[in-house]
């Protein structure tokens, strides 16, 4: 058992009450998988045009108690859909901070 090993999941659960709720729709093999998570916005910024995606990129910090989302997820922040484009994880699994265009 490694040092890391249950940290996340407890420094996760630490602070949730100062994140949003929020919804991972996760993608898998028999679907689209809702998930509720807490999350929070950290920026926005105007990225590139993409086909089909407006330009603007948003980067949001998003607990993770269990699996980290993927670039095939979305999330629902602040009543928004995003496509998640970016993911960068924490060592400890406590959380992700991700990179997404509004839907």
């Amino acid at each position: 058992m490694g040092l890391l090993d249950g940290l996340g999941r407890h420094l996760a659960g630490a602070f949730a009450p100062l994140f949003d709720a929020a919804t991972l729709h996760r993608v898998g093999p028999d679907g689209v998988a809702d998930e509720p998570v807490r999350a929070r916005l950290d920026g926005a910024r105007e990225a590139s045009e993409a086909p089909g995606l407006p330009g603007r990129v948003v980067r949001a910090i998003v607990l993770t108690p269990g699996s980290p989302p993927n670039p095939d997820d979305e999330i629902t922040l602040a009543g928004i859909r995003h496509r998640i484009v970016a993911v960068e994880t924490d060592p400890a699994g406590s959380h992700a901070i991700i990179q997404g265009r509004p839907l």
